[in-house]
């Protein structure tokens, strides 16, 4: 069975939702002043999250951007 023209596999959405996690990540620890272990894990935990929205907004403007043409 062929995926839909547009449609990426789980493999590259899961790869993107790794890389937005992965900044956020060090986004995350580079701005906070403390690098506690209580820290580390809040700031990875709801990095997840983020990066699933981050993906779903990315999907929603390119969206939005092909049907404005």
């Amino acid at each position: 069975m062929r995926k839909p023209e547009g449609h990426p596999s789980r493999t590259v959405a899961a790869a993107e939702v790794l890389a937005w996690w992965a900044v956020l990540t060090v986004l995350w620890l580079m701005l906070i002043s403390t690098v506690d272990v209580v820290e580390v894990v809040v700031g990875t935990a709801l990095a997840l999250p983020a990066a699933a929205a981050a993906r779903a907004a990315r999907l929603a403007a390119r969206r939005t951007e092909v049907r404005s043409r």
